[in-house]
């Protein structure tokens, strides 16, 4: 006689009482280690595809870096498609580092050619608010 699926169970009841969630989610709301609920969820997905959970969306993922998260829902149906990651996101991640450090780039190379002291408060204004 096979064993009953408590774990797959208890998650498919949270996914369905609270509605679509993430893993690191699903772990804070059922107080697990987050590999149980990784292991059951892709145990499930690769012995039973489109069947028990499925990804409804991807989700950025703030303050850690990697890919996006996936979005898992209980109950059947096709994966959503999963974001391109290309030279354009690689391109965009670029631009937010050099947005976030130009200024103080600028008040290193002043200080290193000699200009001018720079105000200290000059960094708090974005560099486009300054010039203008």
């Amino acid at each position: 006689m096979p064993v009953p699926p408590i774990t797959r169970d208890a998650i498919t009841a949270a996914l369905k009482e609270c509605g679509p969630m993430t893993v690191p989610e699903l772990v804070e709301y059922l107080g697990w280690p987050r590999t149980r609920v990784d292991s059951c969820i892709t145990t499930a997905r690769e012995n039973h595809p489109g069947k028990l959970f499925r990804i409804v969306r991807y989700r950025k993922q703030v303050g850690i870096q990697g890919r996006e998260a996936a979005v898992y829902a209980a109950g059947p149906g096709p994966d959503a498609q999963r974001p391109a990651f290309d030279a354009e996101h690689h391109l965009e991640a670029k631009r937010r580092y050099y947005r976030g450090n130009r200024a103080i780039w600028a008040a290193k190379r002043k200080a290193r050619t000699g200009q001018r002291a720079a105000s200290p408060w000059s960094g708090l204004l974005p560099m486009a608010r300054r010039a203008a």
